[in-house]
């Protein structure tokens, strides 16, 4: 018996598909497996370069605060005329921020965390102290509180 002539290109290609397939397959686990190897690495690098960043922060307002007792006791009675609102307003920021920082950096700060301590909560209040007394005045001045209530 004689193979029909459509039958030799009907497995030729079923073969072809069939090693295209695997190919592709093999290259689609390669390329997973290189993502998700250079992810946790990438991941590593990020998250230490978030806490280089809040470490910077708390240097700088460590820095701002030294600077500002030079100045002349004018800055505090202006200090005083600041209104509760951008207090508030700051406090929520701070905390927003301070939230997003420990999330991104996936700070254990819960009790029942693995590689939970106690110092991590240090560093989450003096972040948060950083950011808003760095924070205070630009937003007093962004939104003028302090002009309000002087002109009244």
């Amino acid at each position: 018996m004689k193979p029909s002539p459509t039958s030799k290109p009907t497995t030729l290609l079923a073969r072809a598909r069939s090693t295209v397939s695997s190919t592709l397959a093999v290259l689609a686990e390669g390329f997973g497996l290189a993502f998700s190897a250079s992810g946790a690495a990438v991941a590593a690098v990020l998250g230490k370069l978030v806490i280089g960043i809040v470490l910077g922060v708390i240097a700088l307002g460590f820095l701002l605060r030294l600077m500002g007792r030079q100045r002349s006791s004018g800055s505090v009675a202006q200090r005083s005329g600041t209104t509760l609102a951008p207090r508030l307003f700051t406090a929520l920021v701070a905390v927003g921020e301070v939230v997003a920082v420990v999330e991104a950096t996936n700070l254990p700060i819960r009790f029942n965390q693995e590689g939970f301590h106690m110092g991590h909560w240090y560093l989450v209040v003096l972040t948060f102290f950083a950011a808003y007394f760095l924070q205070l005045p630009l937003v007093s001045k962004l939104f003028g509180w302090r002009r309000a209530k002087s002109a009244a």
